[in-house]
């Protein structure tokens, strides 16, 4: 893996569903390259200030744990996310879902879910440029995707 400390800039990354996914799931086609993100990130050979996701990104991926790897396999990632002091929950709330939803509707020529559109909404609130995520709808967006691709 190409280290990526020097294009990182140190602030927070948000955190979509699939990097939790593919960091949780170990059938996942990306679970290796998320466990060696996060490895990186552990060791500080990647530098950020903690990462940050939102209360969306969290229905979402339990939803999938659940029906992926059952309910234990969601329980595991809900407790680590209660526990966890590197990650911080955002709430979109009622003028997030608003934007987002402005953002759902402009954006016909797009792909992006809903959750996409209440995550852009959120990064561009709090001034986050990178996305620790498999989904190139961040990129399309205009974030940096963590990790780089190879």
């Amino acid at each position: 893996m190409q280290d990526s400390s020097s294009h990182l800039r140190p602030g927070p990354v948000f955190v979509d569903t699939s990097g939790f996914k593919a960091f949780y799931d170990q059938r996942d086609e990306y679970h290796a390259r998320a466990r060696e993100f996060m490895s990186l990130v552990a060791v500080k050979k990647l530098v950020t200030r903690g990462f940050l996701t939102s209360d969306y990104v969290l229905d979402e991926t339990l939803t999938l744990l659940r029906f992926g790897l059952g309910h234990s396999g969601a329980e595991v990632f809900a407790r680590a996310m209660m526990e966890s002091k590197a990650f911080r929950t955002v709430y979109v709330g009622e003028e997030g879902f608003s934007q987002s939803l402005e953002l759902f509707l402009r954006s016909k020529d797009k792909e992006w879910s809903f959750t996409d559109c209440s995550s852009f909404v959120l990064m561009k609130q709090y001034g986050l440029q990178s996305a620790f995520t498999f989904d190139q709808h961040f990129r399309q967006a205009g974030y940096t995707i963590l990790p780089r691709q190879r």
